[in-house]
């Protein structure tokens, strides 16, 4: 997402990509709070027993897998497959056909089946206790209902977000016996956290864009003006456009680059990012962002700060 609100920034407002991306971006979006909204109702169902990861991705064969959240404990494991749509889901027993306002569309439960098959895998690979790993589809959208029958194969395995406590103690009910010892569960926890891997996606090369797509120099980081470039004078940047000045908007279109061109900036490249030919204006504002580097001198490079 945080790559999409550089692409938006960084191309300007009549460019004929932009819809896409802010469609695209929207979906993210709607997922991603989709999945904070079901975190919050998991915070208040937790125990000690749970160990509960968001958006982990592990590497099986060539490929990777994702599970938007997933819940560990020593007696089970449970996938969680999380949409936020604010249509009906409509299940039907035939060919578990999903419809949503009579259009076909992926079935979550069934998507939220197969990463759990994915994990069980996984973990034997890694040689860890079969353990029950159930899954489970989650509506986050108070907005929609789920149609589905009750004798339908797959109605235990779905449920709106609000339901979710009940479901997980239901499922606590059913299975009681530890199956995997604190010991195993602490080894497993370093493993999916030394394995997971978040998508790095490249969205230039994703868009077919280049480098001339996007604008030049330093934009304007008023919302309502987004215009470039900015012009510096005297350590303050100022938009011949909307006349707004100040002293660090060169920081987002740094951060920006890193996270569209590449995660490291020579003063060279800043230079020609931020349209300042002095070498010592470029290292002064620079300096100023803390942000790591190595090498000396001119072979100093800057590097993306880490997230926390």
């Amino acid at each position: 997402m945080e790559k999409f609100e550089a692409l938006l920034r960084s191309v300007e407002n009549n460019h004929w990509q932009r819809y896409e991306f802010l469609t695209q971006y929207n979906n993210w979006l709607l997922g991603f709070r989709g999945e904070e909204s079901v975190m919050f109702h998991l915070d208040l169902a937790s125990n000690e027993d749970y160990r509960i990861y968001h958006d982990i991705r592990l590497p099986l064969g060539k490929y990777f897998f994702q599970i938007d959240i997933l819940l560990v404990c020593p007696r089970f494991i449970l996938v969680i497959e999380v949409k936020n749509r604010s249509k009906d889901w409509h299940f039907a027993k035939l060919l578990n056909q999903v419809t949503i306002e009579g259009k076909r569309t992926k079935n979550p439960i069934l998507q939220a089946k197969v990463q759990s098959i994915k994990l069980k895998r996984w973990l034997a690979e890694h040689h860890f206790t079969d353990i029950p790993i159930l899954y489970l589809f989650v509506n986050s959208n108070e907005k929609s209902k789920i149609h589905i029958d009750y004798d339908h194969k797959y109605s235990r395995s779905v449920c709106n977000s609000e339901q979710l406590i009940e479901k997980i103690e239901q499922i606590e009910k059913q299975y009681k016996t530890e199956i995997v010892e604190e010991k195993e569960l602490r080894k497993m926890n370093r493993l999916l956290l030394a394995k997971n891997t978040p998508d790095n996606p490249d969205l230039l090369q994703h868009f077919k864009l280049s480098s001339e797509d996007l604008k030049i120099g330093v934009h304007c980081h008023e919302t309502k003006c987004n215009s470039a470039p900015m012009r510096y004078h005297a350590g303050t940047w100022s938009c011949p456009m909307c006349k707004m000045k100040s002293k660090t908007a060169h920081h987002q279109t740094i951060l920006d680059y890193f996270l569209l061109i590449k995660p490291s900036i020579t003063n060279a490249e800043a230079r020609k990012l931020l349209q300042i030919k002095s070498r010592k204006i470029i290292h002064q504002l620079l300096a100023v962002m803390n942000l790591p580097w190595t090498g000396k001198f001119k072979g100093r490079v800057y590097h993306q700060p880490t997230t926390k």
